[in-house]
């Protein structure tokens, strides 16, 4: 039983790398959404810097806690605590998923910073 409660604490890290790396892709989909139709929208500008405020640190945070969760399961896996692939799978989705937004993210919001000086 005390196996069983190991494996399920596990399962629910790899489920939340995979989890937040799509959640990422998404909030990255929103941000590239925004500013691609900013003229579009009929908002004023308060509400536009905080939206786009909003949706950066959410484009950051929420892939570095992807890369964190499947890194420490993928360490979990290798010392041998369990042995399950499909959380494997779930783990480096979540890590490439994490690492590619984050990295989109970054460009995506500092590229214009970096090109004007």
């Amino acid at each position: 039983m005390n196996n069983e409660l190991k494996t399920e604490k596990y399962r629910r890290l790899s489920i939340a790398a995979l989890v937040t790396g799509i959640l990422s892709l998404t909030v990255f989909s929103l941000q590239a959404f925004q500013m691609w139709f900013s003229n579009y929208l009929t908002t004023d500008n308060a509400e536009k810097i905080f939206s786009t405020i909003f949706v950066t640190i959410l484009g950051i945070i929420l892939p570095i806690v992807a890369i964190i969760c499947g890194s420490i399961d993928l360490v979990r896996i290798r010392k041998g605590f369990h042995k399950n692939k499909v959380f494997k799978a779930f783990d480096i989705t979540g890590i490439v998923l994490g690492s590619i937004i984050f990295l989109i993210v970054v460009i995506f919001n500092l590229g214009p910073i970096i090109m004007h000086h």
